[in-house]
């Protein structure tokens, strides 16, 4: 099965310094999604819009700032349009613009999951960018 389109590949071996530096990092496909099919994280009684996700990790807006720090850990669930909603746990890895990047290290997304979201943001959003 070939790779989601929209999503990032893992970094090869970078040639240079300057190249490492700059190079993605990122062990797993990442989706992004548009602002009208944004999936929602449920924390407690707050839902929060996801900006991306990966198999291994959640990349959320929120606002006001929280009283969070890196390092800290995260659990609640996660629902996708069109899809079962599915219960994560992540700790956070940065909080920056608004934005909270959850790595989930014992939850996963399946890959299935990703891949149905991408087929239908392929059909449905033809002209979004990469």
């Amino acid at each position: 099965m070939p790779a989601p389109s929209d999503l990032a590949l893992p970094d090869q071996a970078a040639p240079s310094a300057e190249a490492s530096a700059t190079a993605e990092r990122r062990e797993s496909y990442r989706l992004h999604f548009p602002y009208a099919e944004r999936p929602r994280l449920l924390i407690g009684s707050r839902d929060y819009e996801v900006v991306d996700c990966s198999t291994h990790g959640v990349r959320y807006i929120i606002t006001p700032l929280p009283t969070l720090a890196p390092g800290d850990w995260i659990q609640g669930s996660l629902k996708f349009r069109r899809q079962p909603q599915m219960s994560i746990r992540g700790s956070i890895v940065r909080i920056q613009d608004g934005e909270i990047a959850l790595y989930m290290p014992d939850s996963e997304i399946p890959f299935s999951t990703l891949w149905s979201q991408e087929r239908y943001l392929l059909t449905h959003y033809p002209m979004r960018k990469k």
